[in-house]
């Protein structure tokens, strides 16, 4: 992984590849290249690091061809250098191929090529593809029927940009469960592995889907199955609206995401709840334009709405949610944690049992989920390998799916019928902020939703919680007016080397979220745990060098979570307390409390988690960290 992009037309393509890439920079990469085709020779340029290296290089040579194919990498194969870097060459250099995945035998079949006298160069699984279809090539003497043989070779899940020297007014395209769009524009066509980089260009896109090959040019696409037989598929429009990249104003595009939480909420709000006297519906609204404030980063809920967006929602029956006895919830990373609230929001308002997996965890094991069961499958950007497959897991087992994403351009907008779409707009820093506020809003909707459909809760109670819903997004604008005060606390804590975090209930993910949050962003080792966890190993750890961030706000696990702070407190441990302004027992056992306003404890989790964003934003750039790309880091984990 991270990126691949394509363009053929009458442009210079290396600027157009640039500019693609420069779209996609935001997923996280290591290293960049193009591979373009001018005057019948095929020519590769590429660079570790960032983008810039390889525009350095493009400027002191000047290409002038219309074809290219380019690439963004995040290692898996082979250390992040020039030799590394994609697009990789066959032997004969006349066949440049860049990639998305991993090939899984890819050993196998680089044994079987050095045997046959084929030469590698670098280390990585790409350039066995390269070798594979230029030996499949000098077989059949056609690059459709070459890539037919070369992709019944290859095991993984993968995606693949092509071209040939020798046919070099086409580019080729692979996709193996991963997601690739061709865009389509006037007497040009774009390739792109995320369709934010075509936006620019064109808002017409034929999508490939699973196990097919297409065959581009500047007249358009033609698909075929992995069998040779030809594919018929109209183009879809994108939404006409392109996100707009840019900080505004802000340092970094984190601290402006997290400014733009309250909006964020606003709008997905908007978009499924009308009014808290009406139900909540998945079946999304068309909101006149202005009635809703809105960002240029952020999307607009219009009546020129792309046609994406008219098909998703939840679409089940009454009768099919009613029946619905078990739910099984699949996500990585920060959307594992939204999950983790989810579950108890669901299991709260519906008296539904809820599991929630690792999506990683759930590979080489058999889901208990059947016909009457619902698998919710959760990821920022819809392409996340180990929650796609989990998803086709379930579906084989019978079970109704749903997804949660802030993309509906996305592969899992592709493989499930019920989809619930969150009102983000492009989330440009690698670590997660305000999608994760989002995933939690929609399962708090979602939670009423079904609440509402099965009867567990009454309109009245209903109308209550919608109400202290639609009240969070003016409590969180209210902890970012305290921006400084918390800047100037989180900096005391600045030279630790581990942190502690710990919360009960619904507020024990958002322990595991802010750690996590820690750790990306500054590097300094951080641990989330259930509270009443400490003294079952972790107090080991504490002394007075360690901080200790407890989550804690009035409600039910109030008095037990202020006895596990107290332990530590006797550890001597740093105490940093995240609660309630105006708190005079959490002042009295706290040498640092970052406040949040006055907030049920069933909606905790959506303020709760702000300190600790902004603590650990400001913790990272004091210490002069990469805060929107932090090392070795992807912002779409498209590999399993």
């Amino acid at each position: 992984m991270c990126g691949i992009v394509g363009y053929l037309g009458p442009a210079k393509a290396a600027p157009v590849l640039i500019s693609e890439l420069r779209c996609l920079e935001y997923r996280g990469y290591d290293s960049a290249g193009v591979a373009i085709i001018q005057d019948g020779q095929l020519s590769v340029l590429k660079a570790a690091g960032k983008l810039g290296n390889l525009e350095k290089l493009i400027s002191e040579r000047k290409p002038t061809a219309t074809v290219g194919i380019g690439h963004t990498r995040w290692a898996t194969h082979g250390v992040p250098n020039d030799q590394n870097a994609h697009p990789h060459l066959d032997n004969s250099k006349t066949i440049a191929v860049v990639h998305n995945g991993i090939i899984e035998n890819y050993e196998e079949i680089k044994e079987e090529l050095a045997k046959a006298g084929y030469t590698f160069e670098s280390d990585t699984d790409t350039e066995v593809v390269a070798h594979v279809i230029s030996q499949e090539y000098e077989k059949e003497q056609d690059m459709l029927k070459a890539i037919f043989k070369a992709v019944g070779r290859l095991r993984g899940a993968y995606a693949l940009g092509v071209v040939s020297q020798k046919h070099p007014d086409k580019i080729y395209a692979v996709n193996q469960h991963y997601s690739l769009s061709v865009g389509l524009g006037h007497n040009e066509s774009f390739l792109a592995s995320d369709s934010m980089a075509v936006r620019q260009y064109t808002n017409k896109v034929v999508r490939l889907e699973q196990s097919e090959v297409a065959e581009i040019t500047v007249d358009g696409v033609r698909l075929f199955a992995f069998d040779g037989k030809e594919v018929k598929r109209r183009p879809v429009s994108l939404d006409s609206n392109p996100y707009v990249i840019d900080k505004g104003g802000y340092k970094h595009f984190l601290l402006k995401e997290i400014h733009e939480q309250p909006l964020v909420l606003r709008q997905t709000l908007a978009k499924y709840l009308v009014h808290p006297t009406k139900p909540v519906s998945f079946i999304p609204h068309i909101t006149p334009h202005g009635n809703q404030p809105t960002s240029p980063s952020l999307p607009t809920n219009n009546e020129e709405d792309n046609l994406l967006s008219k098909s998703y929602g939840v679409h089940l029956t009454d009768m099919e949610l009613k029946g619905i006895d078990r739910i099984q919830v699949v996500a990585c990373g920060t959307a594992y944690h939204a999950s983790l609230i989810g579950k108890q929001i669901i299991e709260h308002l519906c008296n539904i049992p809820v599991a929630v997996d690792i999506a990683s965890e759930v590979r080489g094991r058999r889901l208990m989920v059947n016909e009457s069961s619902l698998t919710i499958a959760v990821s920022q950007s819809g392409e996340t390998a180990d929650t796609l497959s989990a998803l086709e897991s379930a579906k084989k087992l019978g079970s109704f799916t749903l997804g949660i994403t802030n993309r509906p351009d996305s592969h899992l907008a592709q493989i499930t019928p019920n989809l619930i779409v969150t009102e983000c707009g492009i989330e440009v820093s690698v670590a997660a902020t305000k999608t994760y506020l989002a995933q939690l809003t929609a399962f708090y909707l979602l939670g009423i939703f079904l609440a509402e459909k099965r009867g567990s809760i009454t309109p009245e109670q209903a109308k209550g919680l919608k109400t202290q819903l639609n009240a969070v997004p003016t409590l969180l604008e209210q902890i970012l007016a305290r921006e400084s005060d918390i800047r100037t606390a989180s900096l005391k804590y600045a030279d630790a080397h581990d942190v502690v975090f710990i919360g009960r209930g619904l507020n024990f993910p958002t322990a595991l979220e802010g750690a996590l949050k820690l750790k990306e962003l500054s590097y300094i080792h951080a641990s989330g745990y259930a509270a009443g966890e400490l003294k079952h190993g972790p107090i080991a750890v504490l002394d007075s060098k360690v901080p200790v961030v407890t989550i804690i706000v009035p409600g039910s696990v109030y008095e037990k979570t202020l006895s596990n702070a107290q332990e530590a407190r006797a550890r001597n441990a740093q105490m940093i307390a995240v609660a309630v302004e105006g708190d005079e027992l959490v002042a009295k056992h706290f040498d640092t409390v970052l406040s949040i306003p006055p907030v049920d404890e069933f909606f905790s989790p959506l303020l709760t988690v702000v300190p600790l964003q902004l603590m650990s934003y400001f913790i990272a750039d004091y210490l002069g960290k990469d805060v929107d790309q932090p090392r070795n880091l992807a912002k779409s984990v498209t590999v399993e």
